[in-house]
């Protein structure tokens, strides 16, 4: 109870000190009426924010802020960098929530369902120009112009008319060979486009020559003149707002005065709107300082209640103002929801353009994959060529069964080198063999006596039999040497016994495989997980970088506020990188089946579709990392470091059987590990979807498809 009545002293006293404020300010009769002050037929406003508060974490940017933006005319919202313009603008067209407070844009809430705001009553110049490089001047309108559902004949006859009127470059040119002036004039065309009722520019004459920054006023001026349009523009370039009907000043997240020009300039004896500027914030600091001091308590919280920023200059609103309420029927809210195919097709044909732009990344984005399987089938699995061994003879005669022996031994993979004994250990240990083949003396007769004789001693045994010392730091050799000095013994028992080679061999006879064939080789247990991993991780690159790219140079925020909802822009994306990774999955197959002969014992069709699913869950998983992270350099680490993890633990370039069993747990979670198996299954083994270990395959990767859509759709939801 205590706690409560120490909140109401807080509020009460913030409030006295707010009065304080406005009561200092206005003296000699001061306040002037907004309203009033409007020319007639100017009554309505376009824009009303009541008491808005935006925070981010502990962090207020927009504290308590009131504004109202008269219809049909400009509105300066003045202030310097960093006091909360741009923030307050996107929550104006609904692109960012706010924390507290009441919004109305055009008569409704921004992102009110069947509101076209976001949309196409909107016309939003971002203070990044948002323009995509690889577009024509043509292509920028025409692509905006379909979001706002203009047709072609009402794009072409817009496009003209601004072409002239802003003085633009020829239709055809490129935008990333404009100059900067040029850009801007394109950027101010994109919001112009559709007619808008309301345009929203954030500080565009930024870096802008005074001759174009006095046409950019003189345009606004001219499209405000019927009343229709009405026109918000920030700056911090304080003078050349006096062209505007109505100013705001604004300075850390609050707004200090709201009113014409020259009557916030007359209130305060000014000669200029910055010396307004400036002995209004002096004002503010003096109350704040006494606010903050221990006589004047804290500073209030959004909670507090108290109007921080209540507009010193103009109409602010009434303590018992109420806040209006707004439906919609069921239809109008699901078509809210539902994304528009309209905007879907046109993000897909943006970025179709933009591909065709720059023909040398996409050739390169579909051959890479080609190059990686290639490599892997070539470099992996194959056996060692020219790998040193010493060879210890100490038989003489040429025709020992030594010489007969070694004859049997792969020459392409193994080189003898003949050395004594010394030699050829030193050699070994100082890295130059890596083995050491040793015959005894007396190996022939040895050999013989023990093929031929049922009892034998010792010594015999030991005699004829062929003694190895290997260097075991690389298991791929040596295993490989085990297996060549096995074949080739066995070539040589073929030679010496025919028939009678039985009494020397193992009582093991390996039939005819199952599945696969006596020549497997490792290459082809990897290929399949390999191109499911070069697919999926592709996919994730490709699409983590355009879409934290497109965010960073402000073109998706500009998209949004066009109408274009997250979902939309996510399929658009999906279907678009759907495109590039097909034919990637193409040229893969074209390579691993008819280049590299990888066997294929399966349905094709049951491959591709597998491949396809996994290479969406790549794309899939890349939107969500794109939709958490804003810089390309951390979304490249979050992608390559679940690379090797998932790459190690997935069973694609070891059995997952290997894996310790709390690893094989968190084995079975992931993504590829029984797609590749499915897939294996299908090639090597010719299943269907009949059998669990395919359809369970399946299953996971559309179960993740589904989780990654899902979650990467919340985080841009959180986010805006």
């Amino acid at each position: 109870m205590a706690a409560e009545d120490t909140g109401q002293d807080d509020a009460t006293a913030a409030h006295a000190d707010c009065t304080e404020m406005e009561e200092r300010l206005k003296e000699g009769n001061m306040k002037v009426d907004l309203e009033a002050s409007l020319p007639a037929g100017h009554a309505g406003f376009a824009i009303q924010c009541r008491d808005v508060c935006r925070s981010y974490g502990k962090l207020k940017v927009l504290s308590s802020l009131n504004l109202t933006v008269p219809q049909g005319q400009i509105y300066g919202l003045l202030g310097p960098s960093g006091c909360g313009k741009t923030t307050l603008l996107k929550c104006i067209v609904g692109t960012l929530k706010i924390s507290r407070g009441h919004i109305t844009v055009l008569g409704k809430p921004p992102a009110f369902p069947g509101h076209d705001v976001p949309g196409r009553m909107v016309g939003y110049m971002p203070q990044d120009l948002a323009l995509y490089n690889e577009f024509t001047i043509s292509d920028t309108l025409t692509f905006y112009g379909r979001i706002h559902g203009l047709t072609w004949r009402e794009t072409q006859t817009r496009m003209d008319f601004l072409v002239d009127i802003l003085d633009l470059p020829q239709k055809h040119s490129l935008v990333r060979n404009l100059s900067g002036g040029q850009r801007r004039r394109v950027s101010l065309g994109a919001a112009l486009l559709q007619n808008p009722e309301l345009l929203i520019l954030d500080e565009p004459t930024v870096g802008v020559d005074p001759v174009l920054r006095a046409k950019i006023w003189q345009h606004l001026v001219e499209i405000v003149k019927t009343g229709k349009v009405s026109v918000i523009i920030t700056t911090h370039y304080i003078e050349e707002a006096r062209q505007a009907n109505v100013v705001g000043l604004m300075r850390n997240g609050c707004l200090l005065a709201e009113g014409p020009p020259d009557a916030v300039m007359k209130q305060h004896n000014a000669s200029t709107l910055e010396h307004a500027f400036l002995q209004l914030c002096e004002t503010s600091d003096q109350i704040d300082s006494k606010r903050s001091s221990p006589q004047g308590g804290q500073l209030e919280s959004f909670e507090s209640g108290r109007d921080e920023s209540r507009p010193i200059l103009g109409v602010g609103p009434g303590a018992a103002e109420e806040v209006p309420k707004y439906s919609a029927d069921w239809k109008v809210r699901t078509r809210h929801v539902l994304p528009k195919w309209r905007n879907i097709a046109a993000l897909i044909i943006k970025t179709m353009v933009r591909m065709k732009r720059m023909p040398g990344s996409l050739c390169f984005q579909f051959l890479l994959p080609v190059i990686q399987v290639s490599l892997i089938c070539l470099c992996i699995g194959g056996d060692p060529n020219g790998i040193q061994v010493a060879v210890v003879n100490n038989e003489t005669s040429s025709s020992a069964y030594s010489q007969s022996l070694l004859s049997f031994l792969d020459n392409s993979s193994v080189h003898q080198v003949p050395l004594s004994h010394s030699d050829a250990f030193d050699g070994v240990y100082n890295g130059e063999y890596w083995g050491v083949i040793g015959f005894g003396k007396n190996f022939t007769s040895y050999l013989t006596k023990r093929m031929m004789e049922r009892h034998v001693s010792r010594e015999v045994v030991d005699g004829g039999s062929v003694h190895v010392w290997l260097d075991l730091t690389n298991q791929q050799i040596a295993v490989m040497l085990k297996k060549k000095l096995h074949e080739a013994f066995q070539a040589f028992v073929e030679s010496k016994l025919k028939s009678m080679s039985y009494l020397v061999d193992l009582p093991i006879k390996f039939e005819k495989p199952i599945y696969g064939s006596q020549n497997t080789d490792f290459t082809t247990f990897v290929t399949p997980g390999a191109v499911l991993s070069i697919t999926f991780y592709l996919a994730v690159g490709l699409t983590a970088l355009s879409f934290v790219l497109e965010r960073k140079e402000g073109l998706l925020d500009r998209c949004w506020v066009a109408g274009v909802s997250s979902l939309e822009t996510m399929l658009a994306h999906l279907f678009s990188q759907l495109f590039v990774i097909s034919v990637q999955i193409l040229l893969l197959l074209l390579f691993i089946l008819l280049v590299f002969k990888i066997p294929n014992e399966g349905s094709l069709v049951l491959v591709i579709i597998l491949i396809v699913l996994q290479g969406i869950t790549g794309i899939s998983f890349g939107l969500v990392i794109s939709a958490a992270i804003d810089d390309e350099q951390s979304a490249n680490q979050a992608a390559l470091g679940i690379f090797y993890p998932n790459l190690i633990i997935s069973g694609i370039i070891w059995p997952v059987e290997c894996i310790p069993y709390p690893l094989r747990y968190i084995s079975m979670a992931l993504p590829q590990t029984y797609a590749s198996e499915a897939l294996r299954c299908i090639m090597y083994r010719g299943w269907g979807l009949s059998r669990m270990m395919v359809w369970r395959g399946f299953a996971v990767t559309l179960g993740w498809n589904t989780f990654f859509l899902i979650l990467a759709t919340v985080i841009l939801k959180l986010r805006t």
